[in-house]
C-alpha cells in the first residue's frame, strides 16, 4: 500500500506541485513569492540537463543516459514507490517493435539497481478494450524481468482511479476516470518510452506515453475511456489531445524520470502502423519537457507544432527552450534524421497555425 503522504520523502517533486495546486481551498497555501519558474528553478537550477548517446548497445546505452542523474534519482525517490511505466498498450506481438523493448526495462533496472533496493512496479494499461496488459507483458518478453529483478508486472487498468475532467471537441466539460498509480505524489515515475511519430500531435515521447497511460481501460466490460483524450474527433484532433494530454500533466500525471530509446524508431504513421527507422540514439532527462523537446529535435520537426510540450514549459512543468538546457553527450545536431510524418499530418495542425499563425 502506498501511503498519501505529499511530501514523506522529503523532496518537493513537480508531482507534489501540481497535486498541491489542485487541492483547492481545504489544501496546503503556498506563498505567492512560490511563482512557476522559481518552481523551475528549484527543480533543475539554471539549466535542465539531458543526456544524449548514439549507438545500438540498447541496455547499456539506457544505464549510461541515466548515469549522469544517479544522485539526483536517488534523493528524488527517497521512500517512495518506483513505477516503470512502458510504452505497450497494444498486446499484440505484431506491436513489437512499437512497443517498450525488454532490454530498455532491463538497463532501467541495472542503474536502479545499486540506489534503490525496494520492488519496483512495471506497468501498462491496454489501449484497446480487448485484454489484460499480462498478454503484452508476455508477448513482449517482460515476464523474464520478473526472475531476473526485484519487479513486479501490474496492470494499470486493474489499478484504483478517481473521476476527473477533461475538454471535448466542443469545448465542454469531459468526465474520465484517471488510475491513481500515476497521479500519487509517493510515486516516483519512470517513462520508459519509444520515440515514434503520431497521428495527431505529431510525435509521441516520454509524456504522452504516461498521460495516453492514464485513462482507464475497462477491458473487462470491453469499454475504454482512453479515446476520450481525443476528445471524440479522432486522428483530426490534434487541438484536443494536446490540451488534454497538458491537462493531466498538470494533475500530475508526468514523469519524474524519461527515458526515450531512438535505436530503432518509428516515422509515417506512427504510433502504431509507422516504419521502423534505424536512429541509434537515447535521450534520457529529470525534465520530460526537455527530453521530449530534444527528441523532436531529432526527428526534425518544427518546434512550433509541438504545443502541448510548449504548454507545459509554459506551466513551469520544465524546459522548452533547448538554450535552456545542457545537453551531456556528443553534438545532436549531426544525428538529427528528417521523419516522414504521418500521412493526416496536415490535418492534424491545421489548428496550430489558425490560432497561432500563417503557415510559412
Amino acid at each position: 500500500m502506498i501511503e498519501k503522504d505529499t511530501f514523506s520523502s522529503g523532496v518537493f517533486d513537480r508531482r507534489s506541485f501540481f497535486k498541491v495546486m489542485t487541492l483547492g481551498a481545504a489544501g496546503l497555501t503556498l506563498g505567492s513569492s512560490f511563482s512557476e519558474s522559481a518552481a523551475l528553478k528549484q527543480k533543475f537550477g539554471e539549466k535542465s540537463r539531458v543526456s544524449f548517446l548514439t549507438g545500438t548497445d540498447r541496455r547499456e546505452m539506457v544505464y549510461q543516459s541515466l548515469k549522469p542523474f544517479e544522485k539526483e534519482v536517488e534523493k528524488a525517490i527517497g521512500k517512495k514507490q518506483v513505477v516503470v511505466k512502458v510504452n505497450a498498450g497494444l498486446a499484440k506481438p505484431e506491436y513489437a517493435q512499437y512497443s517498450t523493448h525488454a532490454d530498455q526495462i532491463r538497463g532501467i533496472l541495472d542503474f536502479l539497481k545499486p540506489i534503490h533496493d525496494r520492488k519496483i512496479i512495471i506497468s501498462e494499461g491496454t489501449a484497446g478494450a480487448e485484454c489484460s496488459a499480462f498478454i503484452g507483458f508476455e508477448n513482449y518478453g517482460y515476464k523474464l524481468l520478473e526472475k531476473e529483478y526485484k519487479v513486479k508486472l501490474v496492470d494499470a487498468n486493474d489499478q484504483s482511479y478517481t473521476l476527473r475532467w477533461i475538454r471535448a471537441a466542443k469545448h465542454h466539460p469531459e468526465p474520465i476516470n484517471i488510475i491513481d498509480l500515476y497521479t500519487d505524489p509517493n510515486v516516483y515515475l519512470i517513462s520508459a518510452a519509444r520515440m515514434k511519430t503520431h497521428d495527431s500531435v505529431v510525435a509521441t515521447c516520454s509524456l504522452k506515453n504516461v498521460a495516453m497511460g492514464s485513462p482507464v481501460c475497462h477491458y473487462k466490460e470491453k469499454r475504454n475511456e482512453k479515446p476520450k483524450m481525443h476528445g471524440g474527433v479522432g486522428a483530426s484532433g490534434g487541438r484536443e489531445l494536446s490540451y488534454n494530454i497538458f491537462l493531466v500533466a498538470q494533475m500530475g500525471v508526468q514523469p519524474d524520470l524519461s527515458i526515450i530509446d531512438g535505436i530503432e524508431s518509428t516515422e509515417g504513421d506512427g504510433p502504431w502502423n509507422g516504419t521502423k527507422v534505424e536512429h541509434g540514439v537515447m535521450v534520457a532527462s529529470t525534465d520530460f519537457v526537455a527530453a521530449d523537446r530534444l527528441c523532436s529535435e531529432l526527428m526534425g520537426i518544427d518546434p512550433f507544432v509541438m504545443k502541448y510540450l510548449e504548454w507545459c514549459s509554459d506551466a513551469g512543468m520544465g524546459n522548452f527552450d533547448l538554450g535552456n538546457v545542457k545537453i551531456i553527450g556528443p553534438d545532436y545536431r549531426q544525428h538529427i534524421i528528417k521523419y516522414k510524418l504521418h500521412s493526416y499530418y496536415e490535418k492534424s495542425v491545421e489548428w496550430v497555425y489558425e490560432n497561432y499563425g500563417e503557415k510559412k
